[in-house]
C-alpha cells in the first residue's frame, strides 16, 4: 500500500471514528473503489505508449466528450467529427512522445490539442464564413418554432464566433464541459489567477457581441 492511499485511509478513519461502522464500511467500499478506477486508468495511459489496444481503450473512453467539445466550438456535427478524428490521429502520433503519467494528464493533452485543432479550422476565413453561415441558418429555423425556455443557442453561438480562438476555448472548456478553473489552466498552460481575469473579460465582449446581434436584428423589423 502506497504512502498516499495509506494516508488517505488513516484520515478518513480518524475523521469518522464514531460514525456507525456500517457506515464508515460502506462508504469505505465507494473510496477505494475510486481509487482503484483512477489507477487502472494511469495504468491504462502509460501502457498506450506501446500496446495499441490500451490506445485504443482511451479512444472509446475520450471520443464523446472531445467530439462534444468539438461540436460545441464548430456547431456543425460533420465538421466536428472530422476535426475529432485529426484530433485522435495527432494522440496516435504523439502518444510515444507523451510525457504525462496519469488520466488527468492524458485528458488535458486530449483537451489542448482539441483546442488547437478547432482554432486551426476557424481561423480560416471561408470556413469561418460557413460557420457564421449555419448559425444564422438554424437561427431562422429556431424562430419558426415554438418559445421556448431554453437559450437561443444560434444567436449565442454566433456570438462567441466572433471572439479570439483561444477565448472561445476558454469559454467552451468553462461552460460547456464544465471543467474547473484549474484544469483549464492545466490545458491552457497559464496562471488560473490569469484564466479568472481573462474570462471575466471575455464574457464583458460577449455581452457587448449579443446586445450588437440583438439591436441589428431590431433596426431589421
Amino acid at each position: 500500500m502506497d504512502t498516499a492511499f495509506r494516508d488517505l485511509l488513516r484520515s478518513y478513519i480518524s475523521c469518522n471514528i464514531n460514525a456507525p461502522s456500517a457506515i464508515i464500511g460502506a462508504t469505505m467500499v465507494g473510496v477505494m473503489a475510486k481509487v482503484v478506477e483512477a489507477r487502472e486508468d494511469d495504468d491504462l495511459v502509460l501502457r498506450a505508449r506501446t500496446q495499441a489496444d490500451a490506445l485504443g481503450r482511451l479512444y472509446e473512453l475520450h471520443y464523446g466528450p472531445i467530439l462534444r467539445f468539438c461540436v460545441h466550438r464548430l456547431f456543425i456535427k460533420e465538421i466536428a467529427e472530422d476535426v475529432t478524428s485529426t484530433v485522435f490521429l495527432e494522440v496516435a502520433r504523439g502518444i510515444r512522445r507523451f510525457t504525462g503519467r496519469t488520466e488527468q494528464d492524458f485528458r488535458n493533452w486530449l483537451y489542448a490539442i482539441a483546442a488547437n485543432q478547432a482554432n486551426a479550422y476557424i481561423r480560416k476565413t471561408s470556413r469561418r464564413k460557413k460557420l457564421l453561415a449555419e448559425a444564422a441558418r438554424s437561427m431562422r429555423v429556431f424562430e419558426s418554432t415554438e418559445e421556448s425556455s431554453e437559450p437561443d443557442w444560434p444567436r449565442l453561438y454566433a456570438a462567441i464566433l466572433k471572439l479570439k480562438p483561444k477565448h472561445q476555448t476558454i469559454v467552451t472548456l468553462r461552460f460547456f464541459e464544465n471543467l474547473r478553473y484549474e484544469q483549464i489552466a492545466q490545458i491552457l498552460n497559464v496562471k488560473e489567477a490569469t484564466l479568472r481575469v481573462t474570462l471575466h473579460r471575455i464574457l464583458d465582449k460577449l455581452r457587448k457581441h449579443l446586445l450588437t446581434v440583438f439591436d441589428g436584428e431590431m433596426e431589421n423589423v
